[in-house]
C-alpha cells in the first residue's frame, strides 16, 4: 500500500495500552500508518518520560493533553516542559481565555526557538470567561447563534495565535469559514462502522469527520483492541483516504430508491447521506418527535417510515436527543422541511442524517407504504442512492438483525450517578436518556449495566430494586438478561419496560412473539385492567407476550385496545411490575407518567417501613 503523507498526518492513534512496553510495540507496529501518537496519562504518571524520550529517538510525533492552572508563570512553565520533552502537538484546558493561551504559546514557541526546534501544532481548549456576544458577533464571518460554544472558543484561540482547537466533528466545518482553511480542527472519539461492539460509542465515522473538514482523526481502542491491529488501522486509512476524494462532492438532491423484500420499489429524493443501507422496514404513527425516535436505541437495525406527511420542521436542537447517535438504518418521509424553524434548532433534519451517515428519501408516498407494511407485515428493505443491482438485492434480502443488538446499544462500563433516594440498578439493554431522566429526576441513586452484566455483580450491589430497560431485538436473544433476571427472581423487586418487559415475562416462563407489523408511535390505546383507565401510549416494538403462556400467578395489568395484546404484567410472588409501552415524559403523551412515579413511591414506601 503506498503510503500517503496527507492521509498518514490526519491519523492519530491514542495509546489505550497499560504499560510502555505495550506502546512501544503499538508505536513500532504502526508507526508508518499514523501520523501522530496520543500518549495517555497512564502511560507517563509514574513513569517518568520514558515513552517520550522512545518517541522522540524514533523520530516520531506525539501529543498530549495539559490542563493548566490560570496563574501566568505557571502557564508558560508548562508550555515551555511540553515543547522541551518533544511533544509535537499539544492542546491546553484553561479558564483564562484568550490571555493564557497566548501566555502558553509564546512561551511553547520561544522554548522551540531555543533548542532549534520546528513549533509545535498548539490547540485550544477552554472554559469561556473572556469574550462577549456583541465583539464576537463582529468577529464572525457565518449565521451565529447565542451560547455557540465552539466558535467562541475558535475565535479566542485564533487572537491568541494558537493553531487550531479541539472540537466535536460537527463543528468543524463552521470553524474554517470563521477561522479560515488553515484554522485546524482535531476531532477526538472517531469510531469506524466495525468497531469492536464494547468500543465507545462514538459519534461519527472517518469518512464523516473528513467530509466535515477534520485535520485530525483521534482514534483509540478499534485500534488498540483489535486482533489485527495493522490490518484495522490500514482499514482506516483506506477510508480516509476515500471520503478526501469526495470530500468536495456536493450534496445537491440526487434521486434515491426504495426497494422492498417483496419486490417493490419507490424512487424518490435523498436527503440524507449517498450510500446504501439495509434494515427491517417499519412505520411509526407519531406526528413529532423524529429526533427521538432516530436516536432511540430500540430503532437498532431498522428503517423508519414516518406516516406523518411533514418532518424536519423544527430541525434538531441539543437536548432531545435518546442516546448519543442515530440508531435507525435509514428514514423514509412524504416531505421534508428545507427552512426549519424553532428556536432550539442549531442543525437542520438533512444536514444532521448527512452528517451521520444515514440514508434518507423524501417524496414517498408514505401512507401507500404504511398500508403495503400493513399487508404484508414487516420486511428488509434496502435504500440506496446509487443504481439497484444484484447485489444490492442479494444483500437486502439476507440482512437479519444481529442476535447480539443489545451488546451493539448498551453501555461499555458501569455508570454510577449518585442521588439521595432509591437505590436502583438499571441494566441497559438500550436504555433511552428520558427513561433515564425520569428517575434521575425523582433522586434515584442509579448505576447503569451493560447489557451482559452477571446477576452476582446486581446482587453484590446493596441495591434496592433493578430495572430491565427498553432496546431492540427478539428478546429470546437476549440470553444474558434472560438467565441474569432468573436468577434475581425473589431476591428483589424488578422493573421492565418494553424489552425488559418481555425479559421478565420469559424469565417467569412465558413465550414472546412476533407482531406483524409491530407497535410503534404515540397514540397507541392501553388500558389498565385494574381500575378500567385509559391511557394514550408512546410505543416502540416488534414482540409481544403471549398471554397464555404467562404462569397463573402473573396478573397482566394493562392491555392494547388495538389488538388485546399484553400491555403490562405484576407478580407479586417475585415482586415484578412491567410494561410493554413507554412510561416516560419525553415525544408522546404524558398519560403514563404516573407509573414510573408510582414504582419509585412504592420503593421508598417499603423503605421507610424496613426503617422503621
Amino acid at each position: 500500500m503506498l503510503i500517503r503523507p496527507e492521509i498518514k498526518e490526519k491519523i492519530v492513534l491514542a495509546l489505550d495500552v497499560d504499560t510502555p512496553e505495550q506502546a512501544k510495540a503499538l508505536i513500532t507496529e504502526l508507526k508508518d500508518y499514523v501520523g501522530v501518537f496520543k500518549v495517555g496519562l497512564q502511560l507517563y504518571t509514574g513513569n517518568g518520560y520514558e515513552i517520550f524520550d522512545f518517541m522522540k529517538e524514533q523520530n516520531i510525533k506525539f501529543f498530549f493533553d495539559i490542563k493548566l492552572h490560570d496563574i501566568p508563570n505557571t502557564v508558560a512553565k508548562a508550555a515551555e516542559n511540553v515543547v522541551r520533552h518533544g511533544a509535537s502537538f499539544f492542546n491546553m484546558h484553561t479558564t483564562g481565555g484568550e490571555t493564557m493561551m497566548r501566555t502558553a504559546q509564546e512561551a511553547a514557541r520561544k522554548a522551540a526557538a531555543e533548542l532549534g526546534k520546528e513549533n509545535p501544532t498548539i490547540l485550544g481548549v477552554t472554559v469561556l470567561t473572556s469574550i462577549g456576544e456583541e465583539s464576537l458577533q463582529k468577529e464572525l464571518k457565518v449565521p451565529y447563534k447565542p451560547n455557540d460554544y465552539a466558535l467562541h472558543l475558535a475565535l479566542m484561540a485564533k487572537n491568541a495565535g494558537l493553531d487550531g482547537v479541539v472540537a466535536s466533528v460537527w463543528e468543524a466545518k463552521k470553524i474554517k469559514q470563521v477561522c479560515g482553511k488553515d484554522f485546524k480542527v482535531l476531532c477526538p472519539g472517531i469510531r469506524p462502522d466495525w468497531a469492536a461492539k464494547n468500543d465507545q460509542k462514538r459519534l461519527a465515522t472517518p469518512s464523516v469527520a473528513i467530509k466535515e473538514g477534520a485535520d485530525y482523526l483521534v482514534i483509540g481502542r478499534a485500534v488498540t483492541s483489535a486482533e489485527d491491529r495493522l490490518k484495522a488501522i490500514k482499514m482506516i486509512y483506506e477510508e480516509i483516504e476515500n471520503a478526501l476524494l469526495t470530500q468536495n462532492k456536493s450534496y445537491a438532491l440526487s434521486k434515491g430508491k426504495l426497494i422492498l423484500e417483496n419486490g417493490m420499489i419507490f424512487e424518490g429524493e435523498s436527503v440524507g447521506a449517498d450510500g446504501t443501507s439495509y434494515g427491517e422496514i417499519v412505520f411509526n404513527t407519531s406526528m413529532e418527535g423524529y429526533q427521538e425516535i432516530l436516536t432511540d436505541p430500540s430503532y437498532a437495525g431498522q428503517t423508519i417510515v414516518m406516516t406523518y406527511p411533514e418532518i424536519g420542521n423544527y430541525g434538531i436542537n441539543r437536548e432531545d436527543f435518546e442516546s448519543g447517535k442515530i440508531h435507525a438504518k435509514g428514514l423514509i418521509v412524504k416531505n421534508m422541511c428545507e427552512n426549519e424553524s424553532h428556536y432550539k434548532s442549531y442543525i437542520s433534519l438533512s444536514d444532521y442524517l448527512k452528517q451521520n451517515n444515514i440514508v434518507a428519501l423524501k417524496g414517498i408516498d408514505t401512507r401507500y407504504l404504511t398500508q403495503i407494511i400493513r399487508n404484508h407485515g414487516a420486511m428488509n428493505c434496502a435504500v440506496t442512492t446509487g443504481e439497484i443491482t444484484h447485489e444490492i438485492k442479494e444483500k437486502m434480502k439476507e440482512y437479519r438483525i444481529s442476535k447480539d443488538i443489545t451488546m451493539d446499544v448498551t453501555t461499555y462500563k458501569i455508570d454510577r450517578f449518585t442521588g439521595s433516594g432509591v437505590k436502583l440498578a438499571i441494566i441497559d439493554l438500550g436504555l433511552k436518556k428520558s427513561i433515564f431522566e425520569n428517575f434521575k429526576s425523582m433522586n434515584c441513586d442509579i448505576t447503569i449495566f451493560p447489557a451482559d452484566t452477571k446477576p452476582e455483580e446486581i446482587l453484590s450491589g446493596n441495591f434496592e430494586a433493578v430495572l430491565l430497560s427498553n432496546g431492540p431485538g427478539n428478546p429470546e436473544d437476549a440470553e444474558q438478561a434472560i438467565e441474569t433476571a432468573k436468577a434475581l427472581l425473589g431476591k428483589l423487586p424488578l422493573y421492565g419496560i418494553c424489552l425488559g418487559h418481555q425479559i421478565l415475562s420469559i424469565a417467569l416462563g412465558a413465550k414472546t412473539y412476533k407482531l406483524k407489523y409491530g407497535h410503534r408511535g404515540g397514540n397507541h390505546p392501553v388500558m389498565n385492567m385494574q381500575t378500567g383507565e385509559i391511557f394514550i401510549t408512546s410505543q416502540n416494538h416488534s414482540y409481544a407476550v403471549d398471554a397464555e403462556s404467562l404462569p397463573s400467578d402473573v396478573e397482566i395489568t394493562f392491555k392494547n385496545l388495538n389488538d388485546d395484546t399484553v400491555e403490562g404484567i405484576n407478580c407479586d410472588k417475585y415482586r415484578i411490575k412491567t410494561v410493554q409501552f413507554h412510561p416516560e415524559l419525553t415525544a408522546g403523551p404524558y398519560d403514563a407518567n404516573k407509573i414510573i412515579r408510582s414504582w419509585v413511591a412504592e420503593l421508598e414506601k417499603t423503605a421507610q417501613t424496613i426503617n422503621v
